[in-house]
């Protein structure tokens, strides 16, 4: 699957002005009242003309849904001027599964499971990150999964380099901006030492690998492999309750418009993002996504656990492995 990013937005900008808690704008407003409010701008008279209808559709459809008494609600952000379609080809990035579910050996289903588990409160896991316009939310939810597997195993949280993944790896045929394996990712660590954010800085763009020369936080063989939790709520559970998990998920509008709320959407078609299970309670997951903190519940969206669709998940979360780092050393909650 191709990526074409950077003609999505290429004649605006944003200005900032959307920085802060997504909770304290309006669900909906008017056209001229979102460009003030997440400080977008364009010359291009057509641009915006094109980008005001598009922000209007998605507008008619976040009132549509919220007028259902949902037990979750949308409102706008800052991808609200595009359409599914362009906002699916250049903020999200995981290759479609085209060759059945690869054999990595299956997580045991655990009998007993925690009433509940959050990594968050653990101090094992990062603030939210964000991935920009490229395809690269398979080397967030690579890295992030390693980065939680490693403080929990090690007692010490580092904040690893996605630009290393982005540039480097191409385990599974991933090809950095233009999409890749978050499972096959993980795989990279095994072989490689993992780089430092610090010294290795996220560009949201392809470069030239230079992990032969960044300062490393841990080197090859604290990562091992990687495994698969059973395709379930059980299964996924029972991979929460050791570390975080990399999942897959399907974007769509209720996707990129979400704002609040415990969200159930019927797994209807291929995985095309990737990002990381980091809690969940009785009634829902708690999924770490890859887009800043200024989108969803603080960069994170809430899945039910109790879903319509048992059959991969809500927005096919189960659908695909649920993957986790193997390591040298494992602990559980």
């Amino acid at each position: 699957m191709q990526f074409p990013i950077k003609v999505i937005v290429s004649s605006a900008s944003f200005l900032g002005a959307h920085a802060g808690s997504l909770q304290d704008k309006p669900e909906v407003m008017p056209w001229e009242e979102w460009k003030q409010a997440f400080g977008w701008q364009t010359n291009d008279a057509a641009d915006e003309a094109r980008r005001k209808g598009i922000y209007e559709q998605n507008v008619a459809f976040i009132t549509s849904e919220n007028a259902k008494g949902n037990s979750y609600r949308l409102g706008v952000n800052k991808f609200s001027h595009l359409t599914e379609d362009e906002f699916v080809a250049g903020f999200t990035g995981k290759k479609i599964q085209d060759q059945g579910i690869p054999d990595m050996g299956e997580l045991p289903t655990l009998a007993t499971l925690a009433d509940s588990v959050d990594w968050r409160t653990q101090g094992v896991v990062n603030p939210i990150k964000d991935q920009g316009q490229c395809g690269s939310c398979w080397a967030f939810s690579a890295a992030g999964t390693v980065e939680s597997a490693y403080a929990i195993t090690n007692g010490k949280l580092f904040s690893l380099a996605e630009q290393q993944l982005v540039d480097c790896s191409t385990e599974g045929g991933s090809q950095g901006c233009n999409g890749g394996w978050e499972d096959q990712a993980i795989t990279h660590y095994a072989t490689h030492g993992a780089c430092a954010e610090s010294g290795y800085k996220y560009t949201a763009t392809d470069g030239t690998c230079v992990e032969g020369s960044c300062q490393t936080v841990f080197g090859p063989g604290a990562v091992t492999g990687r495994t698969c939790t059973a395709l379930s709520d059980q299964g996924l559970a029972s991979g929460l309750n050791m570390m975080p998990v990399s999942v897959a998920v399907r974007v769509d509008n209720t996707f990129q418009m979400y704002r609040s709320g415990i969200v159930d959407s019927r797994c209807h078609a291929s995985t095309n993002h990737a990002v990381i299970a980091v809690a969940y309670d009785a009634d829902s997951y708690t999924i770490r996504n890859s887009w800043g903190s200024d989108w969803g519940e603080s960069g994170h969206i809430r899945m039910a656990r109790n879903t319509a669709s048992q059959s991969g998940g809500p927005f096919c979360l189960w659908q695909e492995c649920p993957a986790l780092p193997t390591m040298a050393t494992e602990t559980t909650v």
